[in-house]
């Protein structure tokens, strides 16, 4: 970016294609502003598999994972669905559960399921990260290293926690009404918004 021209941060918090977020990025690339996040940005944050080879490339732990159409790996496991017309992932606990999401997830043996086994011991945790930042001490690190790599002014990250480790599992939409009074105080904190 060039640091003598303004940035514009989108605050929308959902940055999905076809989603009034995404088309604020566009418009305003389509303006020639510099803006966060940019449409290639929020596409590459929201399809899980290009999600983490991306992350992994800034230097950021994530999950295991595989791709699979059938041959789910043994559970626990987070599956997230690779279609254009969902994006919720499940977390799936036994064999019980996989029969049971098998299909959804796949369409019916259609398209793709992203699947992370999960650590024994671990917890996942949900993270809301606001212009790199969250209100957990423990994972600011983190927090800071996702918005570097990902430059998604608001985002919600998935983390899978081990004993040694914080494991990035996906990233997705953390929409400005539901930010905090404290996350919004935080952004008003943080710089000249213009609206």
């Amino acid at each position: 970016m060039d640091p003598g021209r303004p940035v514009l941060v989108n605050l929308d918090g959902d940055y999905g294609y076809l989603e009034a977020g995404y088309y604020a990025s566009l418009d305003l690339e389509d303006a020639g502003e510099q803006v966060l996040p940019t449409t290639a940005e929020a596409l590459d944050a929201y399809v899980v598999p290009v999600a983490l080879l991306k992350a992994q490339q800034c230097g950021i732990a994530v999950n295991g994972f595989s791709i699979v159409t059938d041959r789910f790996p043994a559970p626990p496991l987070l599956a997230y669905p690779i279609n254009p017309f969902s994006s919720r992932g499940h977390r799936l606990d036994d064999q019980s559960a996989i029969d049971t999401r098998r299909n959804g997830l796949t369409y019916t043996g259609k398209y793709a399921v992203l699947c992370q086994p999960l650590p024994a011991g671990c917890r996942v945790d949900s993270l809301r990260v606001v212009l790199g930042h969250v209100a957990v001490p423990e994972y600011e690190a983190l927090a800071s290293a996702l918005f570097a790599c990902f430059r998604l002014p608001l985002m919600r990250a998935e983390v899978v926690v081990t004993s040694d480790a914080y494991l990035l599992s996906a990233l997705g939409p953390l929409p400005w009404p539901s930010l905090t009074p404290d996350e919004r105080a935080f952004v008003d904190e943080a710089g000249t918004w213009l609206t």
